[in-house]
């Protein structure tokens, strides 16, 4: 005796491999459409508020002390540093303490000397700004920058999070 299978059995089944695919292409894109953001875009911004450049100087007016962390947001070679950054941003509770700026299709030369000429405090801090740092950490204290961390992403996230505990900028210190 042949055993019939229902006709609705094969659309269900159907309807089944459709969607299965139209999901899987889905979050294909998806992925793809993630990490070309992430590729042009530092991580950072998903934990910190961004800044221009030109609004530095009213941000410094209304907030007495903050870090400012300058870097492009297309270079790959700080991208691994970056992640570790944002989890330790997150995690010592330093979101409102913290800014970042990028430098993509901003002058770095010009900036790094509007950073020197209106917010350095001293000339040990104006001649510790450097052009050729990928990514930096300025510590802005009263208006004016009281610490600099050139090539940051060469620091270990320990040292980091030593740095932000003795800055004061951690919620959690």
């Amino acid at each position: 005796m042949e055993r019939k299978i229902p006709r609705k059995n094969y659309i269900i089944l159907a309807v089944t491999i459709i969607l299965t695919v139209l999901l899987v292409f889905y979050l294909r894109g998806w992925y793809i459409t993630t990490k070309d953001y992430y590729a042009q875009n530092s991580v950072i911004k998903d934990v910190v508020r961004e800044i221009k450049e030109d609004e530095i100087s009213n941000y410094t007016l209304e907030s007495g002390k903050f870090a400012l962390y300058v870097s492009s947001g297309q270079n790959t070679s700080v991208k691994d540093f970056e992640n570790e950054f944002k989890k330790l941003i997150a995690k010592s509770n330093c979101q409102n303490n913290v800014l970042y700026l990028n430098t993509d299709g901003i002058d770095v030369k010009n900036l790094n000397d509007s950073l020197r000429d209106n917010f350095a405090k001293n000339d040990r801090v104006k001649n510790s700004i450097s052009d050729n740092s990928m990514a930096t950490l300025y510590l802005f204290e009263e208006g004016k920058i009281s610490s600099v961390i050139n090539n940051v992403d060469n620091y270990s996230v320990k040292s980091i999070n030593k740095i932000i505990k003795k800055w004061g900028l951690s919620d959690n210190a």
